[in-house]
Parts: C-alpha cells; sequence; structure tokens
C-alpha cells in the first residue's frame, strides 16, 4: 500500500509522527482538554497505520428511517441486515466483508462483532468492508457515542439521508461540519428518491449540495440512490470504490485528519506563529553580563583582592616595626569569605542590584516577545522570569567558587624581599650593639676604644645609619612592588569572576531562553511544513 500525500510525496506515517512531535513540543501551550483531544486522534491515526493498510472500511451513516439498513443490503446485492418495519432502527453495527478478505484485526479495533461475508461479484472491491452503523439519533446514548466513536476512526464516510430529514441539524451539526476537512472520502446518499418526481429531486438535490457546501465540504459527491428501484446503486458501488481507491493509495482519511490537526493547531498559534523575532547570543548575554557583573559585585571582589594581595604582602615584606600592625587588620578576603574556601560567600546580591537585573532580563524578553503567538510570548517570559528568579543566589555562588589566584602563603619574591629587608637590620644590630660596646666600655671600664673610621664616621654608625636606610627602602620598593602585583591580581581575579558570571549568564538565562525560542521555531516550521 503506497501511503503518500499527493502533494509533496511525504508519507502518512511521518505525517502522523510531526504531528506527534508537535502536540508534545507544545505541551502546556495546549489546555488540558485540547492536548488530550490531539493526543485521542493522534492515537487513532497510528493505531489505524498498523492495522489492514490494504482494507478501506465504509461506513453508512444515517438517522433513523434514512433508508440505511435498505441501502446496506443493496450495496450487497442480499439481505444481511435486518429492516424495521414499524419503526426502521439499526441498534448494532454491521459489517460486510469479502470473502477470504476478512479485516479481522482493523473489526476488532473498530469493536464491531456483527459480521457477515458479501456475495462475490457485486460491484464491490474485494478490499473493502462496508459497515452498517446504528443511527445517529439513537434514542441509546452508548449508540450515538459508539457512531460518533467510528466516524473518526472509519476510512471513508457514506452520509446516507432522506428527502424528509436530509437537512437535520443533528446531522450537520454534529456529524457532518466537523468532518467536512474529509471531503476526499465522503460520500452523499440521497435514497428514497423514487418518492421524488423530477422537478423535487432537482430542488432536494440542489439544497442539499448548498447545505454541504455551507458545512465546508468541497465540491460534494452526492448520488441520488433508491433501494427499490435500484436506481443509482451500481453508481454509488463505483463512487465507493473510485474513493476507496484514493485512500489506501494516498491515505486520504488520514491525511486529512492531520490536515485538520495542523489547521487546528495554526488557528490555536495564530498568525504570528510563522514568523517568529530573531535573536541570538550577542543581543542577550553582554547585556545581561553587564548587569549581572555588577549585581554580582565584581568591583568590591576586585578591590578586595587588590587590598588582600597588599594586606598579605605587607605582613612579610613591609617595614619591620609596622609589621605585626598588619596583623591587627582583617584580610579583605577573609572578612567577605573568598578565597578561602571556609565558607560561603557572604556578599549577598542588593535588592536593588537583583531588580536592576530582572529589569534587564524582562525588557530584552519583552522585545523578543512581540510578533510571537500570545501563548509563546507567555512562554518565553515565564522562562526568563523562571530562570532569574535563581540567577543571583547562582551568581552568589559562582563567584564564592572562582578560585581568585591570591596567595594564602607568602609568595617566594615575598620571602626573598624579606631576607634582603633582614640583611638591613642585622647590619644596624651589629652596628648598633658595637656601638653599644663601646660606650660600656667607656662609661663603666675607662676604656677609650677608637673603632676604626670611614669618611670620618666609625664604621659601626656606618653599620647602624645604614642598615636601617637599607630596611627602609627595601621595605618601600617592596611594598612598591606589592602595589603592581596586587593590581595584576585584581585585574585576572576579574577576570577568573567573569567567567564565572558569564558560565552562569549562558547557562542560567541564555540557554533557557534559547531553548524555548529554538522549541517555538521547531513547531513553526514543523506546522510550516505539514
Amino acid at each position: 500500500m503506497r501511503i503518500f500525500n499527493r502533494l509533496d510525496d511525504t508519507p502518512i506515517d511521518a505525517r502522523v509522527k510531526q504531528v506527534a512531535q508537535i502536540v508534545e513540543l507544545l505541551g502546556d501551550d495546549l489546555s488540558d482538554d485540547d492536548r488530550a483531544q490531539f493526543s485521542d486522534r493522534i492515537q487513532i491515526a497510528q493505531e489505524r497505520l498498523g492495522l489492514d493498510p490494504d482494507t478501506t472500511v465504509v461506513a453508512l451513516i444515517g438517522a433513523t428511517g434514512s433508508g440505511k439498513s435498505s441501502l446496506f443490503n443493496a450495496l450487497m446485492g442480499a439481505d444481511l441486515a435486518s429492516v424495521g418495519v414499524r419503526r426502521p432502527t439499526t441498534t448494532a453495527a454491521l459489517a460486510a466483508s469479502a470473502p477470504g478478505a476478512e479485516p479481522t484485526r482493523i473489526l476488532d479495533w473498530l469493536e464491531i462483532k456483527n459480521r457477515v461475508l458479501m456475495p462475490m461479484g457485486r460491484g464491490l472491491s474485494e478490499n473493502v468492508t462496508v459497515v452498517d452503523l446504528p443511527d445517529i439519533d439513537s434514542v441509546n446514548v452508548d449508540n450515538r457515542e459508539f457512531v460518533a466513536k467510528l466516524a473518526q476512526r472509519v476510512d471513508v464516510l457514506v452520509w446516507v439521508v432522506d428527502p424528509q430529514k436530509y437537512a437535520d441539524d443533528v446531522l450537520h451539526s454534529e456529524f457532518i461540519r466537523p468532518l467536512a476537512g474529509h471531503s476526499k472520502v465522503t460520500i452523499v446518499a440521497l435514497s428514497q428518491v423514487d418518492r421524488l418526481n423530477a422537478a423535487d429531486r432537482s430542488v432536494v438535490l440542489s439544497d442539499l449540495q448548498n447545505l454541504l457546501v455551507e458545512d465546508g465540504v468541497k465540491n460534494p459527491r452526492v448520488v441520488p440512490v433508491s433501494s427499490v428501484t435500484g436506481e443509482g446503486i451500481d453508481h454509488l458501488r463505483m463512487h465507493i470504490n473510485d474513493v476507496a481507491r484514493v485512500q489506501r493509495e494516498e491515505a486520504a482519511r488520514l491525511n486529512a485528519d492531520v490536515d485538520r490537526m495542523v489547521s487546528e493547531l495554526r488557528e490555536l498559534l495564530g498568525a504570528d506563529y510563522k514568523n517568529l523575532p530573531r535573536f541570538t547570543e550577542n543581543d542577550i548575554v553582554p547585556k545581561l553580563f553587564e548587569v549581572g557583573a555588577g549585581a554580582a559585585g565584581v568591583p568590591i571582589v576586585s578591590d578586595a583582592v587588590r587590598n588582600a594581595y597588599i594586606h598579605r604582602a605587607s605582613k612579610t615584606m613591609a617595614w619591620m616595626p609596622v609589621r605585626k600592625l598588619r596583623t591587627l587588620r582583617p584580610d579583605p578576603l577573609r572578612r567577605l569569605h573568598l578565597g578561602t574556601g571556609d565558607g560561603p560567600h557572604s556578599m549577598q546580591i542588593s535588592s536593588a542590584a537583583e531588580s536592576a537585573l530582572q529589569v534587564q532580563l524582562r525588557d530584552l524578553t519583552d522585545t523578543y516577545s512581540e510578533g510571537r503567538p500570545a501563548v509563546w510570548a507567555r512562554a518565553l517570559k515565564c522562562v526568563a522570569r523562571q530562570a532569574g528568579a535563581d540567577v543571583p543566589d547562582k551568581l552568589s555562588s559562582a563567584v564564592s567558587s572562582t578560585d581568585l589566584g591570591v596567595q594564602p602563603e607568602k609568595a617566594g619574591w615575598w620571602r626573598f624581599m624579606n631576607f634582603i629587608q633582614w640583611i638591613g637590620w642585622l647590619a644596624a644590630i651589629v652596628g648598633g650593639g658595637w656601638l653599644l660596646v663601646l660606650w660600656l666600655a667607656r662609661e663603666s671600664l675607662y676604656i677609650d676604644l677608637q673603632p676604626p673610621m670611614f669618611r670620618a664616621l666609625p664604621i659601626p654608625t656606618w653599620l647602624l645609619l645604614g642598615g636601617l636606610l637599607w630596611t627602609v627602602l627595601i621595605a618601600f620598593f617592596s611594598m612598591f612592588a606589592a602595589r603592581i602585583a596586587a593590581s595584576r591580581a585584581a585585574k585576572k581575579a576579574t577576570q577568573a569572576v567573569g567567567e564565572s558570571i558569564a558560565e552562569v549568564i549562558h547557562d542560567d538565562l541564555w540557554l533557557p531562553l534559547k531553548n524555548e525560542d529554538q522549541r517555538q521555531r521547531v513547531i513553526s516550521d514543523s506546522l510550516s511544513r505539514l
């Protein structure tokens, strides 16, 4: 069985699969009722694809007294269905199939228990099964529901109407009109035409044609028949065989079901589904990064890294008499619990900064939501709102977990500069001690020892003053170098924190928006192709 869409040769099973994917992707964009209805219809189509693809099930559907069962017998050329005399009512479905071609699986799926074999050589194709359904206006609610269910599942619909009730509102509003998109597999049989004269027949046929057009049936196929005289029976068989052939070759009924679902989905979304506004990472991330970096306190972290570097370096390299004073001050990074690994990031994002981030995110999503279907605009904003709610905490965590690159212990060059400063202190101690010994000898022992001289000053004095001057110069140059290194460390820390913040912005804000946009585009493209 070749089951391709006549227009673009897309296999019907692929079309059904695409519609199923669209409905799944739409998710909460659909109401619970709509989603359930689409899912049921997709399931019906999928089940039908797997059942007897070479068999076409033709259903005769009509109201009480329309002559449906009599027409069924006339088509079969035998009295297979009982015809009521006092109250001509069909209460149970009856299927007639050709001998040797009984479609057991599909009839089981349709829940049709009563089955008979049609006589051979009656003009109907062997792969056609004709079903006489219960009356659509049956007093039994279960019968009416059964007919409505099978009308959604059979391959070819033959609406049987009589001259008296062909305009019946129940038939048109509840059955023909909802299934008007299945024009390719729809036949209307006007029964009992033997009771009409030529003028009345013309009027009834014209009026019936107009009603069908108003129902939405394209090029309605109306066949006047009479079960009494046999008029039109062969013509009806020919139409059934022709429609059944089209149905088998093109899967016309299933394609019509898909077309109807696609049309309804497009209507639910509105015309805006076709041309969605485009936005890229460069449109979103830089703007959000700028606000996110400010919200996460990057300038504060940068200053803290710079000051922490100087603070720690000074405890090793500052001039020794004031070095201990540094230990009385708190470490700028430890005060923020940054770069220590001993606690969470304590620098909470302010409510003002958080509000600024939310405002920027809302403005961006408002811009790129314009021109989208209302349900998709809401979905994009909802994704942004949900993503934005967790971002402040994630930004704070990103900063606290970033390796800021500040030495927690003494750096090698710090120790070297401290060693050089100690040379000066040792010289000063030696010189001072030497001068002290000379003074004690003179004052206590009355021994006047003369120290060696250099350029009119005693060498001990040179050692004391030179050593002290050396320590001051070394401390000055050490801290000058530490400030340069601190600036570099702050720059590296800013870059590292920026990368962490950029990752949060990308993963937690951009990707959800991108994924939602891609979901909508996949649906839009799929609906446009179907």
